[in-house]
Order: structure tokens, then C-alpha cells, then sequence
């Protein structure tokens, strides 16, 4: 059987996908699905990314059937991997770091929609590396959330992944500007690299969302603090290469 690799999606709204418009250009991406959980089933993908599961609770797909980062990475990863991948969209806008914990409803579910495309994907496929990606932390910004807390969050939230869902690195794409204190925002980063250099399971991915936070063209103009399709095409080439060019 053809051998797959899964990428699961995960974190707050920027992950979720909030761009302006749906892409104009919107073909299906070549050698990558999508698993949806509502339905069981593979699906190609495009954008929206993304399912409706608990608006309150759980995963919505991009919001109103706007563009995510989601399509634009798999193809470049599948590109130079040269493998067929999946992807899990597990985000939701405006939470924190502890509301994806052991004990949540919201890991809970995580925990079934992952598990659930993982069984599915065997189905038809071996499966070869899993990959959970983060793009995280504006909420905890906002609320103050420490370097230490935000931190040591992270690396129990990877523990869990890896002991529950079989992931075998946990990619972190750095969070940019987003309050209007920057210095809150600094301690997210800060705690996000330094996990990554203290810890082999992690890889940190890019940095690229400090500039981009900054530059107005790559920002949905309805939206602060929330990329374009154009800043999510940056994003998703900076943070795919790294990942497919793991051993």
C-alpha cells in the first residue's frame, strides 16, 4: 500500500484559517486529502478546510469559507517530500493553550478526530510520519499568560500528543505581534523557541509571523492580527520545507 504521512493542524484562529475572501484560485492540492470526522470519510483538498463540529466547543472550518494555510503547506510539503499526505484540522479561534489540555472537552475531541483519521487512513494506506502543527498563542498574550506557564504548557501539551497520538514531532510555527503590548507577546515566542531548543521533539518551523504580523499587505484588512491569503502562502512555504526535509 502507498505510504501517507498525517499532519494535524491545530491551534487558535490564525490555524482555523480567518482570511479575507475564499482564494480565487482554489483547485484541488495534488497528493494531499483532507479527513472530515462529521462524515468519516477522505476528501480532496481545497479550501475551506475544515468541519463544524461544536461552534461553542470545537473545530469550525475556516471562518465563513475563507482561506487557511492548510491547502497552500500540504502541497508544498507533498512537493518535496514527494508524499501523499493528510490532513486533520483540529483548530479553533480565541483559545488558550490550557483549553487544549488532558481533562478538556476540547482535548477530548481532539483526541477522537485524530484517532478517528488515523483508523480511516489505515484503511486505504501505511501511514508514515505523524505531524501535529501549532500556531498558538495570541489569546494567551492577551490574557498575560507567563513565559513560564505558556512554556511548560506546551511541553506537556506535546507529551500528550505524543503519548496519545502517536506524534513523532510537534511543529511549532512562532506566533507573530498581536496585542497591543508587545511585550506580552515577546513571552509567547520566547517560551515557543525555547521549548524547541530544550527539547528534541519539537521542531521550530519559521518565525516568519513576527515580520509578517507587522506588514499590513500580508493582514486581512476585516480582521487584525490575522493573515491574508498572500501572508498565508509565505507562511505555509516557510514552515512546509522544514518538516518534509526531516529524516
Amino acid at each position: 500500500m502507498q505510504t501517507v504521512d498525517i499532519i494535524i493542524f491545530s491551534g487558535q484562529s490564525n490555524m482555523q484559517g480567518q482570511t479575507e475572501a475564499l482564494p480565487e484560485v482554489n483547485p484541488e492540492i495534488e497528493n494531499a486529502l483532507e479527513y472530515r470526522f462529521n462524515q468519516d470519510t477522505l476528501i480532496p483538498l481545497k479550501h475551506p478546510v475544515g468541519e463544524m463540529i461544536d461552534p461553542q466547543l470545537f473545530f469550525k472550518g475556516a471562518a465563513d469559507g475563507c482561506g487557511s494555510l492548510v491547502p497552500d503547506f500540504c502541497r508544498e510539503y507533498a512537493t518535496i517530500k514527494n508524499r501523499k499526505v493528510i490532513a486533520v484540522h483540529a483548530a479553533k479561534g480565541a483559545t488558550t493553550i490550557s483549553e487544549w489540555l488532558h481533562g478538556t472537552q476540547r482535548y477530548h475531541f481532539l483526541k477522537l478526530k485524530v484517532r478517528a483519521a488515523i483508523k480511516k487512513a489505515k484503511e486505504s494506506y501505511n501511514i508514515g510520519k505523524i505531524y501535529m502543527l501549532w500556531l498558538q498563542g495570541e489569546s494567551d498574550a492577551i490574557i498575560g499568560t507567563s513565559y513560564q506557564e505558556y512554556y511548560e504548557k506546551l511541553i506537556e501539551l506535546k507529551n500528550l500528543a505524543k503519548r496519545d497520538l502517536g506524534v513523532d514531532k510537534f511543529g511549532i510555527i512562532g506566533v507573530g505581534y498581536f496585542t497591543d503590548e508587545h511585550s506580552a507577546d515577546q513571552k509567547i515566542m520566547d517560551a515557543q523557541k525555547q521549548a524547541a531548543k530544550d527539547d528534541q521533539d519539537f521542531i521550530y518551523l519559521t518565525d516568519i509571523c513576527e515580520e509578517l504580523s507587522l506588514n499590513k499587505s500580508y493582514i486581512n484588512p476585516h480582521a487584525r492580527g490575522h493573515y491574508s491569503n498572500e501572508g498565508f502562502k509565505l507562511i505555509a512555504k516557510a514552515s512546509a520545507k522544514p518538516l518534509a526535509e526531516l529524516k
